[in-house]
């Protein structure tokens, strides 16, 4: 994680300015070398917090800090007489270590869900002795990835798919497997991150056991039920910071963050096989929008989750229509965006609009995954460094539920 870094913030130039002030800053800088950490010193009533932001990614040896864990000590009088400024500095702080992409009423709503589900599922890896991969890449060369979803452009391309099945390592959201299952396609892998109970219902088919299931320790218990592979990736969520500086300094394995500022599976899927070196990328059902009067393709397990609440004046449209709508807005637009612009040099392509390569063509190499086994912490060793979380994502009420009636 590199090395700890104390930075001083002295917002008054009557202060600052002074000699001896200067004098005693660098004495203390001196000393601070000779311990192993940096200390920094921040001047002003607004500094650049960007700039600070790269200082301690230097110092933490990554390109975006996601394992920094902060403290913020006041001074008494500046407390009295300064409260709007620490009020900004806590601000800044959490600003600068979160996402700018993570929407506050997401957190708010679903960290204690994240909380619990992280705990249990990590509990349940540890009663049934699960098949666990720890995620850090994919590799390749040359190979075709096909990524679908679940929109209904997927019900045109299905017969398409089926003849080229084998041409593609086929990645499959959680949403689209009870359709994939129905026309007799077996995805490589699956991916699932949603923690909400919803995604049961995406699961309610004869999965085979075979196909491994990409998700994190925070996605939906009923996944760790299952016999299935589970492959777990670094969301970047504080439980699994903790869980990637544990294995790092005590096992000697590398946990890499996988980001993902679109918030989505497609995202996560681009990201996740960027190690795959002249990657070709295919898409299909994906579009954000509904299509036809539909929001998803059939079998996604939404028409059971609904089904109690259907009567002659409220038909299932209008439930699914809440979820995609004829206009790409808010977060779905920026995707569609980002992705709209990523696709020459990430050389993306939809499925119905294939040109640049030949899908009767087979691998010229197959995908790798590269990670590594092994058991989370126990939850004590969770508790003792979640307690110092200031991001407000780690639920704090829940953990210690957990800690108190865990034997671990």
């Amino acid at each position: 994680m590199g090395q700890p870094v104390v930075i001083v913030w002295e917002p008054l130039p009557e202060v600052f300015e002074l000699p001896a002030f200067q004098t005693e800053m660098l004495k203390l800088s001196g000393k601070a070398k000779e311990n192993g950490f940096t200390l920094v010193l921040v001047t002003g009533v607004t500094p650049n917090w960007n700039e600070i932001k790269e200082k301690l990614s230097v110092s933490t040896r990554e390109k975006v800090p996601t394992n920094v864990k902060w403290t913020l000590y006041v001074t008494p009088s500046y407390e009295r007489y300064f409260p709007n400024l620490i009020e900004d500095c806590r601000k800044n702080f959490l600003s600068q270590f979160q996402s700018q992409n993570t929407n506050q009423n997401t957190i708010q709503h679903f960290r204690k869900v994240w909380t619990h589900n992280y705990l249990k599922n990590k509990v349940t890896i540890e009663e049934t002795k699960a098949s666990i991969h720890w995620f850090q890449s994919f590799r390749g060369t040359n190979c075709n990835v096909l990524f679908l979803g679940a929109s209904p452009g997927l019900e045109r391309n299905i017969e398409s798919i089926k003849k080229h099945r084998h041409t593609f390592t086929l990645f499959a959201s959680d949403t689209s497997i009870g359709y994939l299952l129905k026309h007799s396609i077996l995805p490589d892998y699956i991916l699932s991150f949603d923690s909400g109970r919803g995604t049961l219902y995406h699961f309610l088919v004869d999965l085979p056991t075979s196909i491994p299931i990409i998700t994190w320790l925070g996605g939906s218990p009923y996944i760790f039920e299952l016999p299935n592979p589970k492959i777990l990736v670094n969301t970047g969520h504080p439980l699994d910071q903790i869980v990637s500086f544990y294995f790092e300094n005590e096992k000697g394995f590398h946990w890499p963050h996988i980001q993902n500022p679109s918030l989505n599976l497609l995202g996560m899927m681009i990201s996740i096989t960027k190690g795959i070196l002249n990657r070709n990328l295919v898409l299909s059902g994906v579009s954000f929008v509904s299509e036809f009067g539909k929001s998803h393709c059939g079998g996604t397990g939404y028409e059971r989750y609904y089904l109690p609440q259907l009567h002659r004046k409220q038909s299932m449209e209008s439930f699914t229509k809440r979820l995609y709508s004829g206009v790409r807005k808010g977060k779905n637009q920026k995707v569609w965006d980002e992705l709209l612009s990523a696709k020459t040099s990430e050389n993306i392509q939809n499925y119905s609009e294939l040109t640049a390569f030949n899908t009767n063509k087979p691998f010229e190499q197959t995908v790798e995954l590269n990670s590594f086994q092994g058991f989370p912490p126990r939850i004590s060793d969770l508790a003792k460094w979640a307690n110092q979380d200031q991001s407000g994502i780690i639920h704090s009420k829940t953990l210690n539920v957990w800690l108190r009636f865990s034997l671990g």
